[in-house]
Formats: structure tokens, C-alpha cells, sequence
């Protein structure tokens, strides 16, 4: 019997030492997947690489605070029989951070304006001082775009802005088309959505 016992505590020692030594290898394997699927993802790095996004977040950002987009945007309306027109808007983000994505509802939105002039399109930024009013807060902006401001590179300077509130300066700067923001909304003529792309960006 004491022999019996004596295997039997044998062989239970002999599987518990094979389970955790497994158990340590596993952990061990599992700890070494964790840290090297972790290592390949430096975001700021990877996102410092694109010169596109750096320059971007770079340009705008540095001068921190507020931003004012001159926008244009295409607004569709109807569900079964669409139809599109162009409006152009002054989109403002109190929060510079808040406005790269794509995404980003601005904070204030300005009345919409359109050149019937020219048959109903966007109005024209360039070369003509434009007063934006914004109905939700009083404020007026007047904007003064250079006239061929529309063929300069990405980030250069444009023109200038100011508020009429305080009187507030901003520098203008051409921005590359990107779409801003969309929004999906309705009122009395039904359903519409608008799609707003940034022309200009003044900080």
C-alpha cells in the first residue's frame, strides 16, 4: 500500500509540475504576443509621416483657439424626386481639435448665401468682400479673399476676415476641398441633406 501510495503521489506531482510549467509557457507566450502586437502602433509617429495630415493639424493648430471655415456645400433635398442646389456657408468651431475629421458639426453656422447672379451657385469668395451674418448670435463677418487666391498652393495665405462684434482679425488661408462636415436635417420644404466642403480656413 505504501508503495501504491507513493506512485500515485508520484504521478500526481508529475502532472502538476507538466500543467504549470504549460501554464507558464503559455503566459509567457501569450505576454510576448501582447507586447509585440502592441509595438508596431507609435500613432503620433505613424500619423507624423503623412505629410498631408501633419501640415494640416500643424498649420491650423499652432495658432490655437477659434476657427472660421468658408465653406460650400451641395444640399439635397427630397426623397423620391431629388434635386441638389449649392449654398456657401462660414462654418465656426470654437475648437480647432474639433473640426479635422470630416465629421465635426460646427459649433456656429452661418445664414446660407448663394449668387443668383450666377444662376444660383456658390457665391464668390475671391476678390469681393463678403458680410456673413450668423441669426444665432448677431455676429457679422466680413470677409476679404484675394482675387487669385483660388489658384494658390494648400496652406498659403488667402486673404483676411474680421468680426464685426469686436472687431477680431483673422488670417485666411486656402484649404484643399476636403469635406468639413454633413449634416441631415428637414424643414417646411421636407427632408434634405448637405454636404459641406472647406474652401478657406481663418484663425
Amino acid at each position: 500500500m505504501e508503495s501504491l501510495a507513493s506512485d500515485l503521489f508520484d504521478l500526481v506531482s508529475g502532472v502538476w509540475f507538466e500543467f504549470s510549467l504549460r501554464m507558464k509557457l503559455s503566459t509567457l507566450y501569450l505576454a510576448t504576443l501582447y507586447l509585440t502586437g502592441l509595438t508596431p502602433i507609435p500613432f503620433f509617429t505613424f500619423a507624423a509621416v503623412i505629410p498631408d495630415v501633419a501640415t494640416r493639424k500643424e498649420a491650423i493648430a499652432k495658432r490655437g483657439g477659434e476657427v472660421n471655415y468658408l465653406v460650400n456645400c451641395v444640399v439635397t433635398k427630397g426623397l423620391l424626386t431629388k434635386s441638389t442646389y449649392h449654398v456657401s456657408h462660414i462654418a465656426w468651431y470654437a475648437n480647432v481639435d474639433n473640426s479635422l475629421s470630416g465629421f465635426d458639426v460646427p459649433d456656429s453656422l452661418s445664414n446660407e448665401y448663394r449668387d443668383w447672379a450666377a444662376g444660383g451657385d456658390y457665391i464668390r469668395w475671391e476678390g469681393q468682400q463678403q458680410n456673413i451674418y450668423f441669426a444665432d448670435s448677431g455676429v457679422t463677418v466680413q470677409t476679404h479673399i484675394d482675387p487669385d487666391a483660388k489658384s494658390r498652393a494648400f496652406t498659403e495665405w488667402a486673404g483676411w476676415a474680421q468680426r464685426t462684434s469686436d472687431w477680431k482679425y483673422f488670417n485666411c488661408y486656402k484649404d484643399n476641398g476636403r469635406r468639413l462636415y454633413g449634416v441631415v436635417g428637414g424643414n417646411s420644404d421636407g427632408p434634405y441633406i448637405m454636404d459641406c466642403s472647406a474652401i478657406y480656413w481663418c484663425v
